[in-house]
C-alpha cells in the first residue's frame, strides 16, 4: 500500500493552478490539481478542468477559456450572475516552495453550461475598455483610450521613471506621494516591454495597485510609470488640457429621467 501511495506521489504535478471566481457575494475556488489544497486558509476544491493558452503582449486581445465540472447549484451561480460579469483570478502555486504567480486577471461569462460542466471565458482586465462596439456611444465619459489616435494626448508627456519596490500587486515609490491623489489612477507602468494597469493611486502611502503582479521580480527595478484618466471632461480639461478632443457626451444625465424624473 506505502508502494502505490508513492507511486502516486511521483505523479503529481510540480504546480496547481487556483482559480478564484468572484461573485456579487461570495467568492468559488477550484483548481485543477488532484485533490484538494489549502493556501492562505481558503480551502480550493480539486475539480477537473482544462484551459485555453493566452498570451500576455500588449496589444494582442488576452483572454481564455476555461471548462470544469463543479456542482449543479455552481452551475446555476454561472447562469444567473452573468451580469455584473464575473471576475476571474488565476494563480500557479508552486507546491515545493509555496510560491505564488498571479497568470491571470480579468472578467467574463459562462458562455456553455451542460449539467455540471461550465465553459467560461474571460478577457483580461485590460482590454475590456478596447473591445466596445460600437465605437462610440453617448455616454457622459469620453469614449477615446487615453493616449491612443482618438485623445491625442502624448503619453511621453505623462510618464515618470522611477525605481520602485514591489510586493505581488502593489509597488511604492516617492513619487507617488509627490504626485496628486489619483494622478496615476487607471495608467499602466512599463517594465521591458511588458505592462500592467493601475487600479489605484495611493497618494497618502506613496504606493500604486496593480491589477496584477508583474511576471519578473521588479522589486529595486527601474519602471515607466504612465499617468492615468477617468474619462471625465473635468479630468480632460484640468489634468490633461485636452478638452477639445473630449469624446463624450458630458451634459448627457447620469441617470435615467423615465425612472428618476428631472430635478
Amino acid at each position: 500500500m506505502a508502494y502505490n501511495n508513492d507511486i502516486v506521489q511521483t505523479q503529481l504535478p510540480t504546480f496547481a493552478e487556483l482559480y478564484d471566481f468572484y461573485f456579487p457575494q461570495y467568492v468559488i475556488n477550484v483548481t485543477n490539481y488532484p485533490k484538494n489544497i489549502t493556501y492562505n486558509s481558503t480551502i480550493y476544491i480539486a475539480t477537473v478542468m482544462q484551459r485555453s493558452e493566452f498570451t500576455a503582449e500588449k496589444g494582442n486581445k488576452r483572454e481564455v477559456t476555461i471548462t470544469f465540472a463543479t456542482k449543479e447549484s455552481s452551475s446555476l451561480d454561472f447562469l444567473v450572475a452573468n451580469v455584473p460579469r464575473i471576475r476571474l483570478v488565476l494563480r500557479r502555486l508552486f507546491l515545493s516552495t509555496k510560491s505564488i504567480k498571479t497568470l491571470f486577471v480579468g472578467e467574463g461569462e459562462a458562455v456553455g453550461v451542460e449539467g455540471r460542466t461550465i465553459t467560461f471565458k474571460a478577457e483580461d482586465i485590460l482590454m475590456l475598455n478596447q473591445t466596445l462596439v460600437p465605437q462610440i456611444v453617448y455616454s457622459a465619459y469620453c469614449n477615446a483610450t487615453l493616449y491612443d489616435g482618438y485623445c491625442g494626448v502624448l503619453n511621453t508627456n505623462f510618464r515618470d521613471v522611477t525605481t520602485v519596490s514591489a510586493s505581488g500587486s502593489v509597488i511604492k515609490a516617492s513619487i507617488f506621494g509627490s504626485k496628486p491623489a489619483d494622478w496615476y489612477t487607471y495608467g499602466y507602468v512599463e517594465y521591458n516591454g511588458k505592462y500592467r494597469m493601475i487600479t489605484k493611486h495611493d497618494q497618502p502611502n506613496s504606493q500604486c495597485f496593480l491589477h496584477m503582479p508583474f511576471d519578473d521580480n521588479i522589486d529595486g527595478q527601474q519602471v515607466i510609470v504612465y499617468a492615468g484618466c477617468d474619462k471625465t471632461p473635468a479630468t480632460c480639461k484640468n489634468k490633461f488640457n485636452n478638452l477639445a478632443r473630449f469624446k463624450g457626451f458630458p451634459y448627457i444625465p447620469t441617470k435615467n429621467p423615465v425612472m428618476w424624473g428631472f430635478k
